[in-house]
């Protein structure tokens, strides 16, 4: 037998998905709009973007299941950091 997590009040959730969505928005609305920025830093902004809004505990019941979706986030958070300082990185090392 599995246990569950409870899930936050509809309103709430909503609330919370709105708030994400609207951020996600606004900071890619910034780096596509322009070329000036490099496939590192696009990439490590989707990246984010799809960890940070991904509604994974709407989906998943199990406890074991949903702490393996969260690791697995904060593995694609890392990596999309990886990919900003290699992004600063690149970006310092062609103005000089």
């Amino acid at each position: 037998m599995t246990d569950t997590v409870p899930l936050l009040p509809i309103r709430e959730r909503i609330k919370d998905l709105n708030t994400k969505a609207y951020y996600l928005l606004v900071a890619l609305s910034f780096v596509y709009r322009t070329d000036s920025g490099s496939r590192l830093l696009k990439s490590a902004f989707t990246l984010t973007a799809i960890t940070a809004v991904l509604p994974v505990q709407d989906y998943i019941e199990s406890v074991p299941w949903l702490e393996r979706f969260r690791a697995l986030k904060v593995i694609f958070l890392g990596v999309a950091l990886l990919l900003t300082v290699f992004w600063i990185w690149e970006v310092g090392t062609t103005v000089h």
